[in-house]
This record gives structure tokens, C-alpha cells and sequence, in this order.
């Protein structure tokens, strides 16, 4: 009877009418139910004509006497009080409100939910309304999502929740536990989207203290509260007012022993989402916060490891001080984790398909999760805690990580969180920080369709933040992008308003006049401000500004006559256009180097107005100014440019990030070779005095060139970062773990993430061992030129010669080039993807707290778009939350790609239908390149149908691995590993091969060589891939421990290929 509801109409156990009432239900119950029930709760019905504080009709009355009825193995855990009015009866309004008013107050204070109808009127005893009512408890039976709210000491538990529970948009109610479980406290708590969730404060256990009483109540409290399957996750809070250095195993060791009480294996939690906390001390400093943070880190990426139990753990990115926005952020990011479990199937349907219509009304998908985001993103904005902008960032990255891809609103949560982050540069007074406000616009603008009403506001903000940026950094690709985007908006404008957006676009077109001096702009400038002129008449507002706005161009665009006219007017003695040409190629030079730079000489770190001026105060300036070559010749252009370029060669520096690396706050405005302290200031100090002897005036280092107090100038840096070091003079790579004649391949340098852009960007690199000597004592003026040193990169990178001294970003070889980042590692998991971006030439948004899979998806979804590449699908091992055709990391593409090639008998062609191979050339001609839209990816591929499946008896010491012997069409047998128990039923699975036009050669006129070229490479061998069909013509990868090596049986069944075009979840 697992799926089976048993419905129980007890006798009343009031004493007038039955006396004996208590007693039947306990000889009931002892003859049906000598064991424990999967799920127990109480339809407590109440007519609203009778007064629910009569004394013989009190609910405390007859719920006390229904418990001590119970067996102890059949304890109800929900009450679930139904109001009810039989059909006709006469009552009043007022009567029925202060009877429905009275028995809510009872329902509340003994821990019951109040069932309430979608018209608000009591139950009437129809059979639609009935069911309702038995709906709504079966949805508060079943545990669904469980979140078990955990903490070393206890003290963080009551703040955190107490903060959650502040919200209006959720109703709260007390469950009813196991009277031997007291110590634990639990409850019920409906959203305001009908989504409902168990959230369980569970007392704490400390492993170096007896515990055993405390573990016997939680087992206790577990065993009669989830008898069944749920989808449980743990909230593990965690003081960083405590030092984690002094017992790292704590956390592991806590989540261990709080595993162990659970009675059943499949209701352990796998999900953990560490939360820091904090309250504000001011004898913490930032240094130690940060310091223990990284430690916690450290902690939590242990947790993954192969230790005694596998936890899918994630640390949030922030600290909970007690804003109730970071509270609810890392609620729904578990909350998401959890229902990634559940729609991965982990969770079996708590009733039977004939009763699916009374599913429980969880948060079962993101869309409930996305909904109440926003419901409290919308609440705080609301609110309007000043003081708090960080958190509610926070909670507004959240919000979009839980969209839907393809999900109409999309573009309002880009625009939102891009607006929140304006507001919190405005209060914080930053100069930077439009980057990932522009980048967000951007992405809002690629969701929002063409037609629809918000597209052109989403138009103007972004043109906003890129003249807010314009304005400070006289970049003209911003220029030209803002023009671009008035032209849009003019567009979308009617005749009769398009008077300010002719203006704004005519404006724009002549500060690019001012840069460039263009005569063509300078006149479309004239001609868009006679248009806006004829728009309006003489007393309207816009006229006198339309007027205004001719007379400027038209005085730009006379002026430049004048200047042509005198071009040969070399008099002067300070040449204003010489000075003017230099600050223009000067911050066009500057907008593609970093924006901070360390002067070398002072040691004083320089934006970019501070660069300027000390290049105005050179001697190479001054001969600039004295020039002999004419005013405005190709000669003197020349010499600007190479005078800038080479004053501004910098040194970029390339390390393993230690302890104590000094942050742009700890050297703003200070002579770093002025200061000391630790370990991380002197590495700086040494590579600027370095760089000093490499005869460079300027350097950049990660540690302290970037704010990474502002996500926006951190996703500047990030999508820059190869241009960067490609655009160095020269990168200094400092092994702090290598002596003079130590080995290069032993270096933790090899194992990061980020040094691999770096060594590949560079195109001088030198190699410096611990004490700052050079590596080998080599005296090559570049080594990657060094024939010894060039031979032990390749050994220790895996990386072909070429590729290192002369490497091209972008999505050639694709596969290869995720090999050489699979053995490597990110402090942060997602950075492991943000680190490719360059490496790939992609721009991608940067979103700080997805997770790796998402990020890794990204970066994958790109190359496949973009190139049509399918040999990054050719993996084995965990598939990808993001699609199935993608691996969970990068691990996987350590193996490299290797099959044993046949030779081919050219009999074999002997008697084949030749029309039947070059039709299917031409199919496979036609076939499209493979993309990824949505997270589908459309895959081209040649299909070859199962035909039988058949389970090896005892063929692996693992029991959660399976070993299928499969038969394909015209494919030999081959044997599948995996973790999925393949359905005998074949017809459900297929083998495909991924195809890629590129493989086809090219035929010209009646060149059947490319056809038989064809024939000979569908005869080798390749590796497919496992799909199932699902509903609507879509697929899903089955991840296999091995690849999947098959061969066709001969040239005759290449002939019969099956050519489709996929689509892939």
C-alpha cells in the first residue's frame, strides 16, 4: 500500500455524544496498524455554524484525546483544520467571519494549518472541494524539500532564522514532533506562491563532547517526522569570529555525525551550502576576515573529496552580518541545488499516477524558486536598505541566477540588478564599475524582443552607462556603440517625439567629429539638428535647444575649414594641436592597457589621468613639442604614437597569489618601498625593483592593480586579462617554490588556472626562482626562445612549441586546448572557466556565485555555437547540470582523444551503389553546424538505432555501475559502463556519431575521390555518444565511465547512414 491513502472517519470524542470514543480509536488502531505508517495527519473538519470556543467543541479537547488514542508508531505530523458550511445553511456574514476568526486563533496555537479554498468560502461539502481539502494535506504530509539548519555551537541559528522569518511574504507554522525528540524545532513554511518548505533548527553536536542523548533525540525526532523519500539539504552556518586553522575537521566531522542519525540511507543529505556569518567586531580585521574566509574555502573543497561520504558542498559568496537579504540568497541558491536533485529523479512521486493531480505544491522547479526571488528582491528595493546594498546585490544576483533561460522576464531581472549596482557605485562614489552594468544591459537587450514596449528603454539605459564611461575614458569603441544605439532608439521613436533623439544622436556623431575630425559626421550632425528644428515650432520647448544645437555643429563644422585654411601656420610656440593629437593618442593607446599602473621609480600606483601627467612632464614629451616634422604629416603622427607606445611598455607579473598579497587598498596613495609588513608586500616590491632593472617605467600586478571591491571593474579585468598580458613588454614569472636549480615542472605555478592565460598571452616571458635569480641562470632575452627552458615547459604544460611562442586565442582545436586546463585548479570553482575566456577569445558575462557547471556550460555552449566544434563532447565521466552532452569539469579532458585507425581494403568498393554514397555526401553536405541555444544543443550526427540491450551478471564490484552488452544497426556489439541500469526495452536508446562538416572533403566538379574519401573515414572507427529519447522529440546523454569505441560492420551498411539533425537537453 506505498502509494495507497487510507482515509479514517473516527467517532467524535465529545463526551455527550460518544463517551466511548477514545477508546474505540485505540482498539482501532491496535487491530490495523501494528507497524509504523509511512505518513499520518488529521482532517480536522468544523462546521463555522457552531461556536469553535464552546466548551465541548474546543479543538485542544478533541486533538488531545485523538493523540492519546494514537499508537506511538502513528503520531499525526500535521493537523490540517477544514472550515465548513452545509449547503443552505442560513448564517451571517458577521456570524461566519467571527466563527471562521476564532477557529483560525485555536488552529494557530496548536501548531495547525488552516485549509482555505481558492474562492475563500468554506468547504460545502462538494466532491471538487473535498478533494482540495485531502490535496492540501497530502501537500503537507510529504516532506519534499526538507533544510536541516545546522551550526557548530548553535548561537548563529536563532539570529539566522529569526531574520528569515521577518519576512511577510511567508506564514510560519510549528510542527508536531516526537515527544522523545523535544531538542528539535521545525517548521512549515508556506510561501506567498503557494511553494511550501520544512526548514528544521537541529540541536548541535559536538564531536569532542558526549553527544550520544542528542543523536537519540535527532534519530528519534527523523524516524517520525520522514518515513519516506524527501529531498533534504543542509544550511551549515559558520562563525568566522571562531578560527577554523585550529581544527579543519571540525565542519567535516560535525556533518558526519549529523549524517549517521538519519535511519535510512536515502534520506541523507547530500546538498551543504556553508554560510559565513559574523557579527561586526571591531578587533576582527579585514585582513583576518579574508584569511579565514579562504580558509573556509579550503574546508569546503574538502568536503568534495573521497572522504567518507561525497557532499555536494558550496560556500556563499558573503558573509551573513544579519541583513535578511543574504539570508533568503543562500535559502533559494540550496533551495535551487536541492531541485536540481529532484528534477535529476532523485525523488520518487509520493502518490500514484491515478492521484497525480494531488501532487504536493513544493517548489519543485526553478520557476517557483524565480518567482519568490523576485517577490522579495521587489519587497527590499521597496524598503530601501541604504546600508545594505551589498546584501541586497547579492540577493539580486540570486534572483538571476534562478531565471530561465529563454524565460520572458529575463531582461527585467538583468535591468534590475544592473540598476542596483549603479545605485551602489552613486553612494559609494566609485569611478568605475559601468562595466558589468553595461555588460548586463547588454544582456537584458539580447532577451527583450524587437516589438517589445520596454526595448527602448532598456536602449536609452544602456546608452547611459556607456557616455557615463565615454566620459571618463574617451574610448571610442564606446563612441561608436553609443551611436549605434541612438540610431536604434530614433527608430523605435515616433515622428512627433523623435525631436531630443535626433539631438542626442546628432551630438554623439559630433563629439566623434571633435575625435576624429571626420567631415561626413560633422554633416550628418548638421542635417539631424535641421531635422529636429523642423519637428517643433518657434515657442516649444525643444526649438530654442534645436537651434542651439545647429549653431554648434554648424561653428564645428566652419571652424574645421579654418584650421584646413591655416594647417601651414607653424608659429606658435606652444603648438596646441601637437598637445591636443598626444592626449587623443595617448587615451586611445591607454584604453587597451590597464587603467592602474605602479610607477616603477616612486613606487606610486597611477590611473590613467596620473600616467598622463607624468608623460607630460617627460623629456620624450618635450621633444614631441619641438618636433621639425609639419603639422598634421604622417611623419609626425608616426613619432607620437611609437614615443607613446614605448614610454608606456609595461611589465605584468605572474605568480601563486601567498599570504599576506597586498589589495589596492593597503597601497593606495602610499610609496609601496616605503612600506613593509608581510610576505606578499616584498614579492611587489622586488618585482617593481625588477622591473625597474628590465628598464620599464610601469608594471601591473593582480594582487593590488585591480579593486576587487567593485564586481564591475573585476569583470573588466577578468575579460581583459589576456589582452593585458599579451600587450606587456614583459611578464615576470615568480616560482616561490623553485630554488635556482630546482625543477620548473614541480612548481604549484603549473597547477593553477589563471597562470595558463598568462604564460600563453605573454610573448616574453622570464622565469625567476625563489630568491628573484633568474631561472637556470639563463641569459636568453626571452624564454620561450631558450631552447633547454622551451624543451621543460613543453614536458611540464603539455603544450605543443608552437602554441607557446606564438599563440592565436580562439576555437581552433578546441579539445586540446581544455586538456591543457584539465589539470588544473581555481581557489574559486567558477573561475576555472572565467579563466579560458581569453584563451578561447570569448567575452562572457562574469557572474560571481553560479556555480562551475553553469560557468564551465557557458564557456562550452560558446565554443560549440561559435565553431561548431562536437569534439569537446567527446568525454567520459559526470555529465553537466547545464546539458547532458557537457561534463561537470574539466577532468574529464585529461584523457586524450585516441583511436587505433584500420586500414581499409579498396576491394571493398567493389560493387557498392554509388548513387547511395553520393546521396549520402550530399546529406551530409546539407547537415547544419552544431550550436547551443537555451542549453539545447542542435547536433548534427549520423544515427544508428539500438537494437537489443542486455545486462553482464556480476560484471563490476561497484553496485552502482552497470556493464550493458548493446547491438546497434550496422554497428559490431560493444559494451557500455555506466551508472544508468539501460532498459531492455532498446528501442528507447540510440548511438550516435557527432559530425562536423569539416570532415567532409571538398568535392569539385565530378570528383568522386571526395566520396570514396568519405566511405573510407565512416569505416574507422569512432567514438559515440549514448542518447535516450525523451518526450518531444528531445534527447539525453547518457554519461558512460568509458568511451564509447564503435565500428560499422562493413562498407555496404556505411550506404544506409541515418542523417537527422538532434536536439539535445
Amino acid at each position: 500500500m506505498q502509494s495507497d491513502i487510507v482515509v479514517v472517519d473516527t467517532p467524535s470524542f465529545c463526551t455527550y455524544m460518544d463517551p466511548d470514543g477514545e477508546e474505540v480509536v485505540r482498539k482501532w488502531m491496535d487491530s490495523n496498524y501494528t507497524k509504523r505508517c509511512k505518513l499520518a495527519g488529521i482532517l480536522y473538519m468544523h462546521s463555522l455554524a457552531f461556536n469553535p470556543d464552546d466548551a465541548d467543541l474546543r479543538m485542544s479537547n478533541h486533538l488531545g484525546a485523538f493523540r492519546r488514542a494514537c499508537r506511538h508508531n502513528l503520531i499525526p505530523s500535521i493537523i490540517y483544520v477544514v472550515p465548513t458550511l452545509s449547503y443552505g445553511a442560513r448564517l451571517s456574514d458577521e456570524r461566519r467571519r467571527i466563527s471562521a476568526t476564532l477557529l483560525e486563533r485555536q488552529a494557530n496555537a496548536r501548531g495547525a494549518l488552516l485549509h482555505s479554498t481558492s474562492d475563500g468560502k468554506p468547504f460545502d461539502g462538494k466532491s471538487k472541494a473535498a478533494w482540495d481539502a485531502i490535496q492540501g494535506l497530502l501537500a503537507r504530509l510529504e516532506p519534499g524539500y526538507v533544510i536541516f539548519v545546522v551550526c557548530l555551537t548553535g548561537a548563529d541559528k536563532t539570529w539566522f532564522i529569526g531574520e528569515l522569518l521577518k519576512n511577510r511574504n511567508i506564514q510560519a507554522s510549528k510542527m508536531v514532533g516526537h515527544p522523545y525528540g523535544s531538542d528539535v524545532t521545525a517548521g512549515r513554511w508556506n510561501l506567498s506562491n503557494g511553494a511550501n518548505i520544512v526548514v528544521v533548527d537541529m540541536p548541535s553536536s559536538h564531536i569532542d563532547h558526549d553527544n550520544d542523548d542528542v543523536d537519540n533525540k535527532i534519530a528519534d525526532w527523523l524516524k517520525s517526522n520522514f518515513t519516506g523519500k524527501c529531498c533534504p539539504g543542509i544550511l551549515f552556518l559558520h562563525s568566522l569570529d571562531s578560527n577554523l586553522a585550529r581544527d579543519h575537521m571540525l565542519i567535516p566531522s560535525h556533518l558526519e555525525t549529523f549524517a549517521k542519525a538519519f535511519h535510512n540511507e536515502f534520506t541523507v543529505p547530500s546538498r551543504v551550502y556553508i554560510m559565513p556569518t559574523s557579527i561586526v567586531d571591531p578587533t576582527l580585521s579585514s585582513e583576518i576576515l579574508s584569511q579565514r574566509l579562504l580558509q573556509l574555502n579550503t574546508v569546503v573543497e574538502g568536503l568534495k573529496g573521497d572522504g567518507n561520504r561525497k557532499w555536494h558542498a558550496s560556500l556563499f559568496p558573503g558573509v551573513f552580518k544579519g541583513q535578511p537579504e543574504m539570508a533568503w540568497s543562500v535559502l533559494l541558491l540550496l533551495l535551487k541545488d536541492m531541485s536540481q536533485t529532484q528534477a535529476e529523479g532523485s525523488i520518487s512521486p509520493p502518490i500514484r499516477p491515478a492521484l497525480e493531480r494531488m501532487s504536493p505544491q513544493l517548489p519543485n522547479d526553478r520557476l517557483a524558486l524565480k518567482d519568490f526571488a523576485d517577490l522579495l528582491f521587489k519587497e527590499f528595493r521597496e524598503i530601501g536598505r541604504n546600508s545594505d546594498l551589498d546584501a541586497i546585490t547579492i540577493l539580486g544576483r540570486t534572483a538571476l541566477e534562478l531565471s530561465l533561460p529563454g524565460h520572458p522576464q529575463n531582461h527585467l531581472a538583468l535591468s534590475d540588478l544592473a540598476d542596483l549596482l549603479l545605485e551602489q557605485f552613486k553612494k559609494e562614489g566609485t569611478k568605475g564599475g559601468s562595466g558589468e552594468i553595461t555588460t548586463l544591459k547588454r544582456a537584458a537587450l539580447e532577451c527583450i524582443p524587437q516589438n517589445h514596449p520596454k526595448r527602448q528603454t532598456i536602449l536609452l539605459e544602456l546608452d547611459d552607462c556607456l557616455y557615463e564611461r565615454f566620459r571618463r575614458e574617451h574610448a571610442m569603441a564606446d563612441l561608436e556603440e553609443i551611436i549605434t544605439l541612438r540610431r536604434a532608439v530614433l527608430e523605435l521613436t515616433p515622428p512627433p517625439d523623435r525631436c531630443r533623439q535626433l539631438l542626442n544622436l546628432a551630438n554623439s556623431l559630433h563629439e566623434k567629429f571633435e575625435k576624429r575630425r571626420l567631415v561626413n559626421d560633422i554633416n550628418e550632425a548638421v542635417s539631424l539638428a535641421i531635422d529636429a528644428l523642423g519637428l517643433c515650432c518657434p515657442g516649444h520647448p525643444d526649438y530654442p535647444l534645436s537651434q542651439d544645437h545647429l549653431a554648434t555643429y554648424l561653428k564645428a563644422k566652419v571652424r574645421t575649414r579654418d584650421v584646413r585654411a591655416h594647417a601651414s601656420d607653424t608659429s606658435s610656440s606652444v603648438p596646441l594641436d601637437i598637445k591636443e593629437r598626444v592626449k587623443h593618442v595617448f587615451f586611445e593607446k591607454a584604453e587597451k592597457l590597464p587603467p592602474r599602473l605602479l610607477h616603477t621609480p616612486t613606487g606610486v600606483l597611477c590611473n590613467r589621468d596620473a600616467q598622463l601627467s607624468h608623460f607630460e612632464h617627460s623629456l620624450q614629451y618635450k621633444q614631441l613639442l619641438s618636433s621639425t616634422f609639419p603639422r598634421g604629416s604622417q611623419q609626425l603622427e608616426t613619432e607620437i604614437n611609437d614615443t607613446i607606445s614605448e614610454f608606456f611598455g609595461f611589465t605584468t607579473l605572474s605568480h601563486r597569489w601567498g599570504v599576506g598579497e597586498p589589495l589596492l587598498r593597503d597601497i593606495e596613495g602610499k610609496r609601496i618601498y616605503e612600506l613593509g609588513g608581510t610576505d606578499g608586500l616584498a614579492k611587489l616590491q622586488d618585482f617593481c625593483i625588477l622591473a625597474l632593472r628590465h628598464s620599464f617605467q610601469w608594471a601591473w600586478s593582480d594582487t593590488c592593480c585591480i579593486d576587487k571591491d567593485s564586481s564591475a571593474e573585476l569583470q573588466e579585468a577578468i575579460g581583459s586579462m589576456f589582452s593585458w598580458y599579451h600587450r606587456s613588454s614583459l611578464t615576470i614569472v615568480y616560482l616561490a617554490d623553485v630554488a635556482g636549480t630546482g625543477s620548473l615542472a614541480n612548481s604549484v605555478w603549473f597547477k593553477r588556472g589563471w597562470t595558463l592565460q598568462e604564460l600563453l598571452a605573454s610573448e616574453t616571458v622570464f622565469f625567476y626562482a625563489s630568491d628573484w635569480s633568474p631561472y637556470m641562470n639563463s641569459d636568453a632575452a626571452n624564454h620561450k626562445t631558450d631552447p633547454a627552458l622551451l624543451e621543460e615547459l613543453c614536458q611540464a604544460t603539455q603544450i605543443a612549441e608552437h602554441h607557446l611562442r606564438n599563440f592565436d586565442p580562439g576555437m581552433e582545436d578546441a579539445r586540446s586546448r581544455l586538456c591543457w586546463a584539465s589539470h588544473r585548479r581555481t581557489t574559486r570553482p567558477e573561475d576555472m572557466a572565467y579563466s579560458l575566456f581569453g584563451i578561447f577569445g570569448v567575452q562572457l558575462p562574469v557572474l560571481y556565485g553560479e556555480t562551475s557547471q553553469n560557468a564551465l556550460g557557458r564557456l562550452l555552449a560558446e565554443i560549440v555555437s561559435r565553431s561548431g566544434d562536437v569534439s569537446v563532447l567527446d568525454w567520459a565521466g559526470e555529465e553537466s547540470s547545464f546539458n547532458s552532452c557537457f561534463p561537470a569539469n574539466l577532468v574529464p579532458y585529461q584523457a586524450m582523444r585516441h583511436i587505433q585507425l584500420t586500414s581499409s581494403d579498396p576491394a571493398g568498393r567493389e560493387g557498392l551503389d554509388f548513387e547511395k554514397a553520393r546521396k549520402l555526401y550530399n546529406d551530409l553536405a546539407r547537415l547544419p553546424l552544431a550550436r547551443c541555444v537555451h542549453r539545447r544543443i542542435v547536433l548534427p550526427s549520423i544515427v544508428y538505432r539500438v537494437t537489443a540491450v542486455t545486462q553482464k551478471v556480476g560484471s563490476s564490484d561497484n553496485p552502482l555501475r552497470y556493464t550493458n552488452h548493446i547491438r546497434a544497426s550496422r554497428l559490431m556489439p560493444l559494451e557500455v559502463i555506466s551508472a544508468v541500469n539501460l532498459d531492455e526495452g532498446a528501442d528507447k536508446y540510440i548511438l550516435v556519431r557527432p559530425w562536423h562538416p569539416k570532415s567532409l572533403r571538398v568535392r569539385t566538379g565530378s570528383d568522386d575521390d571526395a566520396i570514396w574519401n568519405l566511405l573510407e573515414q565512416l569505416e574507422q572507427p569512432f567514438n559515440a555518444l549514448l542518447l535516450e529519447r525523451l518526450l518531444h522529440n528531445e534527447y539525453k546523454r547518457i554519461a558512460c565511465d568509458c568511451t564509447i569505441t564503435a565500428r560499422v560492420h562493413g562498407p555496404a551498411s556505411i550506404l544506409d547512414s541515418e542523417v537527422l539533425t538532434l536536439e539535445v537537453v
